[in-house]
């Protein structure tokens, strides 16, 4: 195969398995990146009895805390892909170890918005502060700028992702794709 024909064709928006592109060792690293940060939750997980999902909700209605947003049960179950029986089971979990809570709203007393609690808080920050602390000795390590730079990259590269997913659950999968899927490869 010539290094022509290994190239990513942008238009067509293939990439070939093994194509030489610019920035495909970076693209690399970055899957290697997702997959130790899935393997350092899943052995935290498991450390502290909880499943990955439990970590995601509490991760997503912590965050939408800090951004000043309210968690329904309907909005963690479209962000975690979920059903509605399921997210309650889930809630329902959380609020038995003492990690989540359902709140009434104070505008309107028909909605529930879910709240963690300070055992979550703890239980999170002894699951993730040595994975945050070692990260921290690596971006010290970099100059102002180059932090900012990375920043933005990264952000760019997130929402990139984003519309990546968001334009796969879209398209319909392909016959090799649905019986990879249902035989549980």
């Amino acid at each position: 195969m010539s290094a022509e024909a290994g190239r990513v064709s942008a238009e067509a928006g293939q990439v070939p398995p093994g194509a030489g592109y610019p920035g495909r060792e970076l693209m690399l690293l970055l899957q290697s990146f997702t997959t130790e940060t899935d393997r350092y939750i899943d052995a935290m997980g498991r450390r502290y009895g909880m499943h990955r999902t439990d970590l995601m909700a509490l991760s997503a209605v912590l965050e939408a805390q800090r951004e000043g947003r309210t968690v329904t049960p309907g909005i963690l179950s479209a962000q975690l892909s979920l059903s509605s029986a399921a997210t309650t089971a889930l809630v329902d979990r959380l609020g038995k170890v003492g990690h989540m809570v359902r709140e009434r709203s104070g505008t309107d007393r028909r909605q529930v918005q879910l709240e963690i609690t300070d055992s979550a808080r703890t239980t999170g920050a002894e699951i993730f502060s040595p994975m945050v602390e070692e990260l921290i000795q690596v971006v010290s390590r970099h100059s102002p700028e180059e932090i900012e730079l990375l920043s933005t990259f990264m952000a760019e590269l997130r929402d990139g992702l984003v519309r990546a997913r968001e334009k796969a659950v879209r398209q319909e999968p392909s016959s090799s794709g649905s019986a990879a899927a249902s035989s549980g490869s």
